[in-house]
């Protein structure tokens, strides 16, 4: 997956959005809500590979290390 840049997950608020009725200020509170779900989901998402490439490498490194000794 490729890198997200800060201007294409940033929140530019407006004075528009004060303008808004109650319904759409409630549909853009949830709009805006599952955005931020699907963002965190993303972050645990790369975490957990993260974490996988490093048990890799640690793993692999230790081998190396095995085989040398023996």
């Amino acid at each position: 997956m490729d890198s997200v840049a800060f201007k294409d997950v940033a929140v530019n608020f407006t004075q528009e959005e004060s303008l808004l009725d109650p319904s759409q200020k409630n549909l853009y509170r949830e709009v805006m809500q599952e955005t931020l779900r699907n963002l965190a989901s993303v972050e645990v998402f790369w975490e957990r590979e993260s974490m996988k490439i490093q048990k890799k490498i640690i793993v692999e490194k230790l081998l190396a290390r095995f085989q040398m000794t023996h």
